[in-house]
Order: C-alpha cells, then sequence, then structure tokens
C-alpha cells in the first residue's frame, strides 16, 4: 500500500483552479522574449511584485492604474505595510517612483504589454527595465527549471493555473492556488475511513487470488493563510506554474546529497502519488491530480499517528478451500508535513505526481 506526503512549505503545495493534465495543451499567442522581471520577480538582491491587467480599458490610462495599484497591494501585504487611501489616490499611470505614508519609496517600472495582459512591476528599488530575458518553458522530463522538481531550500510551495477567460487574472489565480496549497499542509484534518478485502479460492488444485482496496473520507485544510511572493514562474502550454516563498524564511539548513538520502529512508518520511495506474481528474486538471497526491501522503501519515482497526477473517472448506479477510481502518487525526521532494512525469500525456513528506507539528506563519 502506498503513502502519501507533500507539503511544500516550511510552507509547503493544495486546491488550485487550473492546469490541465494533457500535455497537448491549446497553446496561447507568448512573445518569445519578456522584461525578465516578469517571470523572475525576484532578482539578485532584490524582490518586487507584478500587477497585472486587461491591456485596454474605457477610462483613460485605467490598464496602467489598475496593474500598478494591483502591484502595490502585493508588496503591502507581503511587508505588512498599511495602506492610507491617499496611497491608492497617489498611484499615477508613469511616474517612476511614489513615496508611501508609511515613508517608504517605491519604483515601478514601465508597464509591459502582450495580447492579453499588461504587467507592472513594483519594488523597493528601481527596477532593471533594460534586460530582456527568452520565455521560461517549463520541462517536467528534464526537470528545467530545476524548482520544478527540488525542494532544495524545504521553503517553497507552486502555485499552478490553466489560462483562463481572463488571461490577466493566472498570476493571481496561481497566488491563490499556492496560498491555499501552504494553508492545507500547514495544518490538515484527515477524516477517513479505508476498506481492505482478500479472497483466495483453491479449487482442484487452481488458486484465485483477489485483493480490492477502497478509501472514503475527507482531508480538510486548517493552517493558517501565508504571504507567500512569486520569485519565478514558467509556461507549460497554457498553463502558469509559479515558484512561491513565504515572507519570513525559518533558519532551514540545506540537506546535502547524503542528507537527502537519509530522509527518504527515514520512516518518518511518507510518499504520495497519484496517476501511476493512468487514472484522470475528472476536471482534467494538473492542480487536482497534485491535491490529490498530497491528501493521499497526508492520510499516510495520519495513519502513522493513529488507526483503528476492526479485521474479520473467514475460512471455509467445501470442495476446496476459501479465505475471506476484510479490515476496516478508521483514521481520525489532524496533521502537517513538510515538502522533501516533488517531481511530475507525463506518460501518455497523463501527469504521474510523487510527493515526499515529513511529519512536522503544525504551526502558524
Amino acid at each position: 500500500m502506498h503513502s502519501s506526503a507533500f507539503f511544500a512549505l516550511l510552507v509547503g503545495t493544495v486546491v488550485l483552479t487550473g492546469c490541465k493534465t494533457l500535455s497537448q495543451q491549446p497553446q496561447k499567442r507568448q512573445p518569445t522574449h519578456l522584461p525578465c522581471w516578469v517571470q523572475s520577480p525576484k532578482q539578485a538582491g532584490q524582490l518586487g511584485f507584478i500587477g497585472t491587467a486587461a491591456p485596454f480599458s474605457a477610462i483613460p490610462n485605467g490598464s496602467e492604474l489598475a496593474s500598478r495599484t494591483r502591484a502595490l497591494k502585493k508588496l503591502a501585504a507581503y511587508h505588512a505595510i498599511e495602506l492610507q487611501r491617499s496611497d491608492l489616490q497617489d498611484v499615477t499611470p508613469d511616474e517612476p517612483t511614489q513615496v508611501l505614508s508609511s515613508g517608504h519609496t517605491i519604483y515601478y517600472s514601465a508597464p509591459f504589454n502582450t495580447q492579453d495582459t499588461q504587467y507592472s512591476y513594483v519594488s523597493f528599488t528601481p527596477p532593471d527595465e533594460s534586460a530582456s530575458c527568452r520565455v521560461s518553458l517549463c520541462n517536467f522530463s528534464l526537470c528545467q527549471p530545476a524548482w520544478l522538481c527540488e525542494n532544495e531550500q524545504r521553503n517553497q510551495v507552486l502555485g499552478v493555473s490553466y489560462y483562463t477567460a481572463s488571461p490577466h487574472q493566472q498570476i493571481s489565480i496561481s497566488e491563490r492556488n499556492a496560498k491555499a496549497v501552504a494553508s492545507f499542509l500547514l495544518q490538515a484534518r484527515v477524516n477517513a475511513t479505508e476498506y481492505l478485502q482478500e479472497r483466495a479460492i483453491n479449487r482442484d488444485g487452481t488458486v484465485q487470488h483477489e485483493v480490492s482496496f477502497n478509501r472514503n473520507g475527507e482531508v480538510t485544510a486548517q493552517g493558517m493563510p501565508l504571504r507567500l511572493a512569486l520569485h519565478q514562474s514558467c509556461q507549460y502550454g497554457s498553463t502558469l506554474i509559479g515558484l512561491y516563498k513565504p515572507d519570513v524564511l525559518e533558519a532551514v539548513s540545506t540537506p546535502t546529497t547524503s542528507a537527502m538520502a537519509n530522509i527518504k529512508r527515514s520512516e518518518h518520511l511518507v510518499l504520495g502519488a497519484f496517476g501511476e495506474d493512468g487514472t484522470m481528474t475528472s476536471d482534467n486538471l494538473l492542480s487536482t491530480a497534485i491535491k490529490l497526491a498530497i491528501q493521499d501522503a497526508l492520510t499516510e501519515i495520519a495513519k502513522n499517528k493513529g488507526i483503528t482497526i476492526d479485521a474479520q477473517v473467514e475460512i471455509k472448506h467445501h470442495q476446496g478451500q476459501y479465505l475471506l479477510t476484510s479490515s476496516e481502518f478508521t483514521i481520525n487525526e489532524s496533521v502537517s508535513g513538510e515538502l522533501v521532494d516533488l517531481r511530475i512525469q507525463y506518460k501518455n500525456d497523463i501527469p504521474v505526481i510523487y510527493v515526499w513528506l515529513l511529519e512536522t507539528t503544525g504551526k502558524r506563519i
């Protein structure tokens, strides 16, 4: 039987809106190069925030004002800066700087437009607007970028969003999904029942052996929402996958290769997976597949903490032998975990998700 695990945060990676499971996704029209801050808001020594809007507005300068205001609100929320009404009223469509009522000076980029989205960037230091970078594409088979498959500092979470009817909201949906994932894994309640039945029949020297398993129940999030910032992103077809990190990183030592191997051999580490049998999610979303792998993992952690077992065995002899074992496992535990590793592979255009999770003490950030 399979274990499960996944928490990409000190934070940890559930529920999300978006990412089709098929690799043959409809492609949105995408430029080959973008300002570097669009896909890497975390530059060397600088963390900025992206606000988006539709590229056209019936209000003069409406797109510029909307995208800048949204970027400003993200910066303020992340750094716990209380914005005054005057701060929002002082946002302009073209001034590169603004002094907030808190005393902070912030710097805006010039807006950048694609066919369906306007991007604005804000930070505490002037952005490098001259740098242009090739669009970063997600490649799961090659683990590029590396953060798709690795969580070396064990303090990150992925946010996923499919290309929606409102394309300019894709980053916001990715952020919302990342927060939901982090909250879910900081603390979750597992209330489930598993049923395992095994049957063996021996007639005239012929042995038939059957095993059936099913699980009913739910895993519900109980963690406090986290303030996360988008550090990097990549495009997978029409899906945006973002790397998010929390506002305050606790001191976590990066494990060496040998230490990671020891962790994976630890009895406290569990593996969760989804899609190995070729199953697709009913909504065809990669985010849902990740969620199900997480739920599987958290359930396994809960089983390690405590489980009630009701088992029955029945043996009959009638023109041969008949054996029936029936077990019921009841699980009711609160658990949390830390993501050690996450892998996403595609087999026959169907995603297979693997997550490794260490049980941790639930905490609020």
